[in-house]
């Protein structure tokens, strides 16, 4: 059976290169990632209500705003990434990447860390079925 899709946020002006700090991107291109292939295709522009960096840079509020309105991507991938914006984001279980890369090759690193995410999430489950312990 075939995984299903998931969604990556990335900060980019081009639509070429991740190349936006994450606390100053307006808009976020939502790509639906195929886990089978890599591959992504750009499905939307996520416009944000305002920047982070808009006057109150670093606030935490301010990135958990943002993080709820990308609730439903997986990953978020920006140039660059401060540690209240990586914290806010987690607490949406969203995963924060960064670097200056091609959207393509920042695309199959996330596809990447997710399989060698799953694969220890799958290991662990059977540790705990072989142990006799339920995974909740």
């Amino acid at each position: 059976m075939a995984e299903e899709t998931f969604k990556v946020a990335v900060a980019t002006t081009d639509g070429i290169n991740v190349d936006s700090h994450f606390g100053h991107v307006k808009d976020f291109t939502i790509f639906e990632i195929d886990p089978e292939t890599g591959k992504g295709e750009a499905v939307e522009n996520r416009i944000i209500n305002r920047a982070a960096c808009d006057g109150d840079c670093g606030e935490i509020e301010v990135f958990g705003n943002i993080a709820k309105e990308l609730s439903d991507v997986e990953y978020v991938i920006a140039a660059r990434i401060g540690i209240p914006a990586v914290m806010a984001l987690g607490a949406e279980n969203i995963t924060a990447f960064d670097g200056f890369y091609s959207i393509d090759e920042a695309l199959r690193k996330v596809n990447l860390h997710r399989k060698k995410r799953k694969a220890g999430e799958e290991r662990v489950k059977k540790i705990l079925l072989a142990n006799g312990i339920e995974d909740k």
